[in-house]
């Protein structure tokens, strides 16, 4: 390369580089240039940083040196795991340079698109039967804030913590945001259908903008890449639009990723809070945080045995002398982890036996009151212990700081006992670790605490039964619901309904897992184990529903970003030089016709790495294929979010969702009420308990509902006006009410559906009990398999197999007309019941 090219850029001060940038227009170069520019900057920190005792500083060098010496990775991969990080700016305002406007208007404009998505329309679906709940409770809580300080009488009913509708974040985040759009004088007095979703619809927005802080380890490109994926996820996007707690949870997961990797990086403080808080708002959220703890876990096992492993050479120390040694690994890191996996796989297959079992026992109908009993005795010990682990960390605290004041703190640079065996270039986790400063880990802690406490309980007006709450019945309740197996979904559920809607996510991601496994780094490592592990444990879990999915589709757009990153930065680089190639010819020409070399500027194309023809015609190939898969996955979100958002038997994405004729039984009530008392929701109704969901929600502003009709309110029982009821209570409430000669008015009803659902005829066929075969604990309804499903849809003649042909037609007829793969019967009925000397029929 030219002198200029390789020019090092970490001499430059951040006014020289701007300036820098203000003179010259910025070109994107190659990944050869870059990873150069890149090796060179970390190589001077390196040089800079000798002999100096600053941590922070050894571990910005460690990965440059850990991956290209201890990993075998060539240099051109070190670019993609950390780039040079953007040095402080002096606080003085200086408007933005060029090149800052040409990084952040591309990511700000894929944002504002992410939000654009999330939030049109975003109230006109009906509320599902969770939205409902959730809904509701909100609103009781709001009301219970008005009055804070009843809700320290415990004999008031205010809102508590309940792991049935999981963590107390989403209904004080739905409250909150119902408050302001009534201070705001939004309609409904602040509570409508689009209120609901706010929240969920702006952390879907923030989960676009957070891979933007992981650039140092995706490379800009590959950075904006991720954000447009999120951006337009079919499940990223409807699911930011579903008011449900997964979608909290998945972007709490990802700022704990992003605190996490970004304190390794730079040791910021405030990277390692936001890792905290991001940890005690998903714990906050869902008990599934306890998955994403298993599968991080063993990942920071699995890299603290590696780094230990890097101590040890093998090959010098241990068989230098063997015949064969060469083809042993350099040092024990492979060796140590494989053994690692060994352990792992042994102690989590006798853990989960073990966590069966016990789940099996506390749901026993005879068990249950004694592991009540057993759980409420954690609770009490645990709120009995906490104030004296707080009292203990008072006292450390104190303790060091009197160590300060009285000059016995450590001095700077000076590594501790376990420090000064560590390597801080092979072992940056470890001495991450070990050469935290206290204060981090005091701050990252408090922070934590803090959410969890304000959460749990409830703004402090549940102090003893939040805390013990929080800490155990939320593990209760997930073990009891291994048992319940919710939505009865086989194995391979994921593994059909992710490729069902995300082509271009699903095809580069599984080129991006190649790439992270051939080119390897920590990080992407740790992106292809999070995809992988969450795959295998959500498959494994009882409970199988699909908003589950965005946990491994949002991990699996960051993979397919470093799949399609080099197609894309190639086939740029490629056009750049062909561009350049053209006006250099043409300069030549003028020159050669006169022209004086002074009054043409020659502009070299050496400036760009050459980029082969075939590589070149490679990457356009590669970036086409990401555009042909591009079209059916916008297809699909704009289909699932916003054409049949609430059509079941056309989505296989949305799980027995609320019909829009909810809203046509509201039109009847309040068209009734209007009637009969002006619209003042006067109206009495009857509300049985197969209609609760989500009616309570939909009927909040009628104040005399009869709950659990008709005995709620036997008195006006046979003369109330509208009767609400689900399916299984339609024909009992038939013959009680509807009008017959001789009896009065009497009632007449028309039938709506309440919810529908997706065929699932692709479940297993169902276990036919044999001399070899029990069936015990199998499911008793099924469906024929999901290739014959796949080929025949509802209609399967006998003996049919698996066909590829009418299997690939069923597929591309579902995604370009929408047409049903399956029967679009499944539904559940509900009943609208109006006494007819009203006028309104129902």
């Amino acid at each position: 390369m030219k002198s200029y090219e390789t020019e090092d850029k970490a001499r430059v001060t951040p006014e020289e580089n701007n300036t820098a940038s203000e003179q010259a227009p910025m070109e994107v170069a190659s990944p050869e240039q870059i990873d150069e520019d890149a090796t060179s900057q970390k190589v001077e920190t390196l040089e800079n940083t000798t002999g100096a005792k600053n941590s922070v500083g050894t571990v910005e060098t460690a990965y440059a040196a850990d991956v290209m010496e201890t990993e075998g990775i060539n240099d051109t991969d070190v670019v993609y795991e950390e780039e040079g990080v953007e040095r402080p700016r002096k606080k003085s305002f200086a408007p933005p340079t060029r090149e800052q406007l040409l990084i952040w208007l591309p990511f700000w404009g894929i944002i504002l698109l992410g939000a654009i998505l999330r939030y049109w329309g975003l109230g006109y679906k009906p509320l599902h039967h969770d939205e409902s709940l959730h809904a509701y409770y909100s609103l009781q809580l709001m009301h219970n804030m008005e009055n804070w300080f009843s809700c320290f009488d415990h004999s008031v009913s205010c809102y508590q913590y309940n792991p049935l509708l999981h963590g107390p974040f989403q209904f004080h985040a739905i409250a909150f945001v119902y408050k302001i759009s009534q201070l705001l004088g939004a309609y409904d007095n602040g509570v409508n259908t689009t209120t609901v979703r706010i929240a969920a619809a702006t952390l879907g927005t923030v989960i676009v903008g957070l891979p933007y802080f992981l650039r140092d380890y995706l490379g800009k490109v590959g950075t904006l890449l991720a954000c447009f994926l999120l951006a337009v996820s079919p499940s990223m996007v409807y699911f930011s639009r579903f008011a449900r707690e997964d979608i909290y949870m998945a972007c709490f997961t990802l700022l704990l990723i992003v605190g996490a990797a970004r304190y390794i990086r730079d040791r910021n403080p405030g990277w390692l809070v936001i890792a905290a808080v991001g940890f005690a708002l998903s714990y906050a959220t869902k008990e599934a945080t306890f998955l994403s703890l298993a599968v991080f876990g063993s990942f920071f096992g699995a890299l603290v045995i590696w780094e230990l492993g890097l101590k040890k050479s093998l090959r010098t120390d241990v068989a230098s002398n063997a015949q064969g040694a060469v083809y042993l690994p350099k040092t024990f890191a492979p060796i140590l982890l494989a053994v690692y996996f060994v352990v792992l796989g042994i102690a989590a297959k006798i853990f989960f036996g073990w966590m069966k079992n016990l789940s099996i026992f506390i749901t026993d109908k005879k068990n249950i009151p004694m592991a009540d009993l057993y759980v409420q005795g954690l609770k009490e010990k645990t709120v009995a212990i906490v104030p004296w682990l707080g009292i203990f960390l008072g006292v450390y605290v104190l303790s060091v700081l009197a160590r300060e004041i009285f000059g016995k703190t450590p001095q700077p640079g000076k590594r501790n006992f376990i420090a000064r065996h560590i390597d801080p270039t092979k072992q940056p986790v470890l001495d991450t670790i070990f050469t935290m400063p206290w204060t981090h880990w005091f701050f990252a802690l408090l922070a934590g605490w803090t959410i969890f406490i304000l959460l749990f309980t409830v703004l402090f007006t549940n102090l003893s039964g939040g805390i013990g709450d929080g800490i155990w019945q939320g593990l209760y309740y997930w073990l009891q619901q291994q048992q319940v197996a919710r939505g009865s979904q086989p194995w391979y559920y994921y593994l059909m309904l992710i490729p069902l809607y995300e082509q271009i996510g699903l095809v580069f991601g599984l080129v991006g897992i190649v790439r992270c496994l051939t080119q390897p780094t920590r990080f992407r490592l740790f992106l292809v184990y999070w995809f992988l592990g969450n795959v295998a444990i959500y498959s494994w879990a009882a409970e199988k529903m699909p908003w589950l999915m965005i946990h491994m589709t949002m991990p699996l757009m960051l993979l397919g970003a470093i799949g399609l990153e080099p197609v894309v930065v190639t086939l740029y680089n490629w056009v750049k030089q062909r561009r350049m190639e053209h006006v250099s010819f043409g300069s030549r020409t003028q020159v050669a016709l006169g022209a004086s070399e002074s009054a043409v500027q020659l502009t070299s194309p050496a400036r760009f790495k050459s980029v082969p023809p075939i590589k070149g015609t490679t990457a356009l190939l590669g970036v086409l294929l990401a555009l042909l898969l591009l079209l059916p996955t916008l297809h699909n979100m704009y289909e699932v979010s916003y054409v049949h958002a609430a059509d079941g038997p056309h989505e296989m994405m949305v799980y027995v969702q609320t019909t829009t004729d909810v809203n046509k039984v509201m039109a009847k009530v309040d068209a009734l009420d209007q009637k009969l008392y002006g619209g003042r929701h006067e109206l009495s109704i009857g509300l049985m308990d197969s209609a609760t969901w989500p009616f309570a929600w939909y009927l909040r502003d009628y104040p005399n509902v009869c709950f659990k009709f008709p005995t709620g309110c036997p008195t006006i029982a046979k003369t109330i006006p509208v009767i609400i009821t689900g399916q299984e209570d339609i024909y009992n409430t038939q013959a009680q009410y509807v009008a017959t000669p001789g009896k009065g008015p009497g009632y007449t009803l028309h039938q709506y559906h309440l919810r529908t659902w997706w065929d699932e005829g692709y479940k297993p066929p169902v276990c036919i009990p044999s001399k070899t075969q029990s069936c015990d604990g199998e499911p008793t309804w099924g469906g024929v398999g999901p290739g014959v499903w796949l080929s025949y849809g509802g209609s399967t003649p006998p003996g049919a197999t698996f066909n590829l042909g009418r299997a690939v037609s069923n597929v591309w007829q579902w995604w370009w007309q929408r047409k049903a793969i399956g029967s679009t019967d499944g539904a559940y009925d509900m009943a609208l019941f109006i006494r007819s000397d009203t006028g309104i029929t129902p």
